[in-house]
């Protein structure tokens, strides 16, 4: 198995702190995640589709890693996230007796921003909704590997950055004094080829008015034109992690 370096600062998307009247409450937490990657790739040679299932998520992980930090005063918050993964996927055998397999490759980093408006809150629900932006760079490589036929060996891709635009809303719901469910989702398009959204949804434990921890599945979708391929990414898997306010 590759070496798997999984690590989180500071956290991602976590609960507001707890209220400190007139002053500013911030909150960090420390996630780990497991994404697998699933990618729909217009190649020189045809569509590729790969998905990492079942065991392999973890054998295709070089790396991940998710953290933010979130400021809040009065109704408002600042929400700050960044993620950088980097995955591989591969199918076996595609276009017949040419290649015997090819790989998918992504290395990615996306950094997130969020001014969020506390819109409703009651005993039973909490909502935040807002707007934001997100910053991608991603380095994508497609490789085919010769088949029974013979040949050589092929690769493509590149890399590419830029920036989108984002509605996002999160959603928190008390069960009781210590447990809670969050979601948070938000959208981004600038064309229609060009297009990410993401969903977050744990539950969570309160240990303390310092301490909690969530657990729970995040998935991300991403889609644009990187190294001349159009490209549909898809990262998701479990989450975990501990939440520190102050």
């Amino acid at each position: 198995m590759k070496k798997i370096a999984i690590l989180a600062l500071c956290g991602m998307l976590p609960i507001p702190a707890l209220a400190q009247d007139g002053g500013w409450d911030f909150s960090a937490s420390i996630y780990a995640w497991v994404p697998g990657l699933g990618a729909t790739v217009d190649t020189p040679f045809g569509e590729l589709e790969s998905k990492s299932t079942g065991g392999n998520v973890l054998d295709n992980l070089d790396m991940a890693f998710m953290g933010a930090f979130e400021a809040r005063k009065d109704q408002w918050s600042v929400l700050l996230d960044l993620l950088y993964t980097k995955l591989s996927t591969s199918k076996d055998a595609p276009f017949g007796e040419v290649f015997s397999q090819a790989n998918v490759q992504a290395e990615v980093t996306a950094f997130s921003g969020y001014g969020l408006y506390r819109s409703y809150e009651s005993d039973h629900l909490i909502a935040d909704i807002g707007l934001g932006l997100r910053a991608f760079k991603i380095d994508l490589g497609t490789e085919f590997e010769s088949g029974d036929l013979g040949g050589d060996d092929h690769s493509f891709g590149g890399d590419r950055s830029w920036l989108l635009p984002l509605v996002a809303g999160r959603f928190i719901v008390p069960f009781n004094e210590n447990w809670f469910g969050t979601a948070f989702f938000d959208y981004g398009q600038t064309r229609s080829d060009v297009s990410t959204w993401q969903g977050l949804v744990t539950v969570g434990y309160h240990f303390n008015e310092r301490w909690s921890m969530q657990a729970g599945y995040r998935y991300m979708d991403v889609q644009q034109k990187i190294g001349g391929l159009d490209a549909d990414l898809e990262f998701s898997g479990p989450v975990i992690g501990v939440t520190a306010h102050f």
